[in-house]
């Protein structure tokens, strides 16, 4: 286990990796590019590079929910929302430690419209159990 009060870490973003699913979180960043979007791209991209190099000390509200009583599953908050084209976007990436290998894994990656997003957070815990059972594995990000 990693010494939370680390200064020097370089935290890993990795993806969920499944024969069934493919890469759903790589399709979803992705996406941004495809669509031209490529505002919301920077925004998640400026934030996740400013993550990677905090302690996990650091990793706190409004930026991380650590989610208790949701099955180990934690989210990355992109703050501020996004607002574009006189929309608003509250992305939401839910995902799991693996503090042995200093990686964050993203599991699952939404526009959040609701309080409480039960169905994004079924999907993470399921494509943990998944990881867990072995069915699934996690793989390196491209975010470019």
């Amino acid at each position: 286990m990693i010494n939370e009060e680390n200064e020097d870490v370089k935290w890993c973003f990795l993806g969920f990796e499944s024969p069934a699913e493919g890469r759903p979180v790589q399709n979803w960043i992705s996406q941004f590019k495809a669509d031209h979007l490529d505002e919301h791209l920077y925004a998640i991209k400026d934030q996740l590079a400013e993550m990677q190099v905090m302690p996990l000390k650091d990793w706190g509200e409004p930026l991380f929910d650590e989610l208790e009583g949701e099955g180990g599953i934690s989210e990355i908050r992109i703050i501020p929302p996004i607002y574009s084209d006189g929309w608003e976007f509250h992305y939401r990436i839910y995902g799991v430690f693996d503090l042995e290998s200093v990686s964050y894994i993203f599991l699952h990656a939404t526009n959040k419209k609701v309080r409480n997003d039960k169905h994004g957070k079924a999907i993470a815990k399921r494509r943990l159990s998944e990881l867990q059972k072995g069915t699934a594995v996690p793989h390196e990000l491209d975010l470019d």
